[in-house]
């Protein structure tokens, strides 16, 4: 039963589809998702039971059953976040740091928060990349052979820059204005947008898969 009294992260652990309401009233629910729904919307200042009413309607919505995060082993859930979100960032990154300083170049001067939003699509590249190759050069190998000595700091490291991305993602959201386009914008605009939009999606599931599953099984969170 879902409760204001859950925490975000429990609430998207046993029900997927709140991961959409959450992203839609912007409720971290991955590097802060160890607070109830009640005071998550309490930060924002958004009804509770409004949210809740929206939850619940999207579960009643589901069209098919998702993996649970929950029942699949280190493993499986190692292989599946480097075949899904690393490959998935690997190609897209690069992408979108060419295409928001071509959106910067030729929009600019009409409207000049695209040349910030270009240094922080760079900036949070740059991190991503980084994060991404020390997961796969280290932290994961550590885990998959029971090295925890080695793999407990790295789990910290995993767990506080992802704090930062989360801001990066929080920033970048307010830089675009919620990813909204103005009527004059070009297909690369709009397509700028979408994919930004599409990234913050990807990268909060997966840092919370990674926060709430994978992580308490080496360290506490505590």
């Amino acid at each position: 039963m879902l409760s204001i009294e859950t925490t975000v992260a429990e609430l998207v652990l046993d029900h997927s589809e709140c991961a959409a309401v959450f992203a839609r009233y912007q409720i971290d629910y991955c590097c802060k998702g160890n607070r109830s729904l009640r005071d998550a919307c309490g930060e924002r200042h958004l009804d509770p039971g409004m949210v809740l009413g929206d939850c619940q309607l999207a579960v009643l919505r589901r069209e098919a059953p998702e993996v649970d995060p929950r029942t699949l082993s280190t493993r499986e859930l190692i292989t599946n976040g480097i075949g899904q979100h690393h490959r998935y960032l690997h190609r897209t990154l690069p992408f979108l740091q060419t295409l928001s300083q071509k959106v910067a170049r030729v929009h600019g001067d009409r409207q000049v928060a695209l040349r910030e939003l270009a240094t922080r699509v760079d900036a949070l590249a740059t991190l991503l990349l980084a994060h991404l190759d020390d997961e796969e050069r280290n932290l994961f190998p550590a885990l998959l052979s029971q090295e925890l000595e080695i793999a407990r700091p790295l789990l910290a490291t995993m767990r506080d820059e992802h704090m930062v991305v989360g801001t990066m993602l929080s920033e970048l959201r307010w830089v675009s204005n919620n990813y909204a386009c103005p009527e004059w914008a070009c297909n690369s605009y709009r397509t700028l947008m979408a994919e930004l939009a599409h990234l913050e999606a990807d990268t909060l599931r997966h840092v919370h898969v990674e926060n709430h599953v994978l992580l308490p099984r080496f360290l506490a969170t505590a």
